[in-house]
């Protein structure tokens, strides 16, 4: 039986983890071959600004797999290339596929979505769900079209969020879930011999967006974390600037704040950017990231923090210190 070439496009370290998974799933070994990934080229990373290389890019040297720079999509050998392949697959890349790309492979880019689109199209498909409290989520597998994740459906499925889920433990539960729709499609397409992908289109008017995640949405005034902690009414207006601007985007009415908004936002936001504030030390202003904190019967308790230039520290200790709460 003809393997399926494939092209995988992904960047992050949960992106890593989908390519491990297709260079040693036995299910598909005989099905598939990955000939190329594509990701971004190495960075400069942390205090020190060490050259980097992204986590696909670890996992496909390992395998001895040809590895190209995503700063250069039009570049005449990846275009040959893209010409030889079944599928492109793309799982979390941060770059464009230009359109000149997207009719190359034989079947098409597959793009593999962690919501349950056409819900949270863009940048933070994962994050969103937390940050607004969402009981479910999910993956989602497109036919990538020109627009941003508004390709025709291929597959999709849903995952239940836990109320202690993190952003990490989602990133993992959601590619985990993902590998497992590929697998099964590229199992219909292969042993099942279907000639034809079959596909449905999203209802577009149902679409939200999201936006690529920055620093300063961790941001929350200390007035509004000092009435949290403290259980004292919060309002709309408390509401973190990152919730609003999502409200907005989307014209959507927005939502009272409350102790669980908080402890959301921290959830989607762990481990970076994290939830962060501003306090006053002796007449100079400190950053100071909240890294560890619960929320059980209403009541949002913080457990460690960090203050800018300091390790980080259980809030009990740290509040004694400086007794600003």
């Amino acid at each position: 039986m003809k393997k399926l070439k494939i092209a995988y496009f992904g960047t992050p370290y949960f992106s890593d983890r989908f390519l491990e998974k297709l260079l040693t799933d036995t299910t598909i070994k005989n099905l598939i071959e990955v000939k190329l990934v594509v990701t971004q080229p190495d960075k400069p990373v942390g205090k020190k600004q060490i050259i980097t290389k992204s986590p696909v890019k670890i996992v496909a040297e390992r395998f001895g797999i040809d590895v190209y720079d995503s700063n250069k999509p039009n570049s005449q050998s990846l275009l040959d290339r893209l010409k030889t392949v079944d599928i492109a697959l793309l799982y979390s890349l941060f770059a464009i596929i230009t359109k000149k790309m997207l009719a190359l492979p034989k079947m098409g880019f597959w793009n593999t979505h962690p919501s349950l689109l056409p819900k949270y199209r863009g940048a933070l498909p994962i994050a969103m769900p937390l940050i607004l409290g969402d009981q479910e989520t999910g993956v989602t597998l497109i036919k990538l079209d020109e627009k941003v994740d508004h390709g025709p459906i291929i597959a999709q499925k849903k995952l239940t969020v836990n109320p202690t889920d993190k952003k990490p433990d989602l990133e993992i539960k959601l590619t985990d879930l993902a590998f497992g729709i590929f697998k099964k499609k590229i199992i219909e397409l292969t042993s099942l011999r279907v000639n034809e992908l079959k596909t449905i289109s999203q209802n577009h008017s149902n679409a939200t967006y999201t936006h690529q995640l920055k620093k300063d949405d961790g941001f929350i005034p200390f007035s509004t974390l000092k009435k949290a902690v403290s259980k004292e009414q919060l309002t709309i207006d408390d509401n973190p600037k990152i919730l609003k601007d999502y409200y907005q985007k989307n014209n959507l009415t927005v939502k009272p704040c409350s102790n669980e908004t908080i402890y959301n936002l921290f959830r989607g936001l762990f481990p970076w950017p994290g939830i962060w504030t501003v306090i006053n030390i002796k007449g100079t202003e400190k950053r100071l990231k909240i890294t560890d904190m619960d929320f059980s019967n209403g009541k949002l308790t913080i457990k460690k923090v960090q203050l800018e230039g300091k390790k980080e520290v259980d809030f009990e200790t740290f509040n004694k210190a400086y007794s600003i709460f």
